[in-house]
């Protein structure tokens, strides 16, 4: 369930969030405990970037762990290029796309439990779900969060019986998740290149045009 804003400064007030994290033109809280680990097993990856379209550019771009070996919980966010709205009718496509990214990208079979939309500054779908690792039952949310041009995947992954204890401190460390505007502005690559012709051009001519005026009014 969405978490007031009341509800929100609560947990604040109560440290159940960590510091802010800022990284790849997103920012969040993380819950409690979550530590940044290396990088180094997860560079180059794509776990966890669930996209509706296979074929958008999408990698790993944080992992947090929060407790060591099979009983650790596990956070990770990806960004993946395009615009997500979160729309009721992107739910649903989305809850298949998470199951897919599971079998075919991660070789394990997830088994949704919840499929939701939430509403808020920052509207997202939801996706809860089970799986079996090494012979342990672990919880697993994915959270697609709305955002134009390019937007953010979370999942968090945690062993069945601690899940509900994490749960309130996950989602509302959703809340506090924010994806900044891009800082350029907005010319894509082709169209940045044919500016920068079409004004160079306009320097070779304007200066072909003061040349022959000098020739013009010489002596």
């Amino acid at each position: 369930m969405l978490l007031s804003s009341l509800t929100l400064s609560l947990w604040l007030a109560q440290g159940a969030l960590g510091s802010e994290l800022r990284k790849d033109g997103y920012s969040f809280r993380p819950p409690a405990g979550f530590r940044m680990v290396r990088q180094e097993p997860y560079a180059g990856t794509r776990a966890g970037a669930v996209a509706l379209d296979p074929g958008a550019t999408r990698t790993l771009s944080a992992a947090l762990s929060e407790g060591e070996g099979p009983e650790a919980a596990m956070l990770l966010v990806a960004v993946v290029e395009g615009t997500f709205s979160a729309s009721p009718s992107e739910r649903d496509d989305f809850g298949a796309a998470v199951v897919r990214h599971f079998e075919r990208e991660l070789g394990l079979t997830l088994v949704p439990e919840r499929v939701e939309r939430l509403g808020g500054p920052v509207p997202r779908v939801e996706v809860l779900g089970t799986l079996k690792e090494a012979g342990q039952v672990r919880t697993v949310l994915v959270a697609g969060l709305a955002s134009e041009g390019r937007h953010a995947v979370v999942m968090v992954s945690a062993p069945a019986v601690r899940w509900e204890a994490l749960a309130p401190k996950v989602e509302a460390s959703l809340e506090t998740f924010r994806m900044e505007a891009p800082t350029h502005g907005g010319l894509s690559r082709r169209a940045a290149g044919a500016l920068a012709g079409a004004l160079a051009g306009a320097l070779v001519a304007s200066y072909a045009a003061w040349r022959r005026q000098r020739r013009g009014g010489s002596p």
